[in-house]
């Protein structure tokens, strides 16, 4: 283990990540920073999270974790570890989640982290919005006869 700590690069919040196996380029595919919902608590049915890091020295472990803003409540974490070819390289890690439940509306935020240290964070809004009831459609007025 180095002491040196990797850099992030980037941190996107999308709903997929296509990984092109011909070309090795991944695309974020519905990049967001608001989650709109009709109810809390409620399971987040897909997204994703694209994080570009360098500057990895040997085996790096990292640590995403999603944490509510308002009380820094974790609401789930995902551990594991990365090997780069180099120190210069840059390594881009996916994590996907289906199902993941928030329990309130309001501001989260994913955070990454390598042996307990803040690389960076990601803030998102999840917001509730109920869809007014659909009405009936009135038929048009009586024309007058001509």
């Amino acid at each position: 283990m180095s002491n040196a700590s990797p850099t992030l690069v980037s941190l996107l919040l999308c709903d997929q990540v296509i990984d092109d196996r011909l070309t090795g380029k991944k695309s974020a595919i519905g990049l967001f920073n608001m989650v709109v919902v009709p109810q809390a608590p409620i399971a987040i049915h897909q997204m994703a999270v694209l994080a570009t890091l360098t500057e990895l020295v040997g085996k790096v472990s990292l640590q995403l974790v999603l944490v509510r803003d308002s009380d820094n409540a974790v609401i789930l974490e995902s551990k594991g570890s990365i090997t780069a070819p180099s120190p210069l390289a840059v390594v881009d890690v996916v994590f996907f989640f289906q199902g993941a439940r928030v329990p309130s509306a309001g501001q989260y935020a994913f955070e990454v982290l390598h042996e307990g240290a803040l690389l960076g964070r990601r803030r998102f809004q999840v917001v509730i919005h109920q869809p007014p009831p659909q009405q009936q459609q009135q038929p048009p007025p009586p024309r007058p006869s001509e």
